[in-house]
């Protein structure tokens, strides 16, 4: 992985429980992603409305930062929390009608 870039794989349930844990996560892994944060959601089985914050306050720190902030892989689950909520072309960077066709 190039320098200044950062992938941070997450996993199992993403809700009020275990927000703070992704929030610590997240701020520990700010400072090192100087370029851009990929977030590989792809095993996620579960968001709720706390952990979609934790995502949205991740994007706006990397922002801030200068850098580059977006969700690379999503679990179905994750998927239609982002579409339900107008959140997906914001932390995809892609369409959901474009998700799956080949470039």
């Amino acid at each position: 992985m190039a320098p200044g870039h950062v992938r941070l794989l997450v996993g199992g349930e993403l809700d009020l429980g275990s927000a703070p844990q992704l929030h610590g996560a997240l701020a520990r892994a700010l400072p090192a992603a100087t370029q851009r944060l990929d977030l590989d959601l792809a095993e996620v089985d579960f968001v709720d409305a706390s952990g979609l914050g934790t995502l949205m306050w991740c994007r706006q720190r990397v922002l801030a930062a200068g850098a580059a902030c977006q969700v690379v892989a999503a679990s179905p689950a994750v998927e239609r929390l982002l579409r339900l909520t107008g959140t997906h072309d914001l932390l995809t960077g892609r369409s959901p009608a474009t998700v799956g066709r080949p470039a």
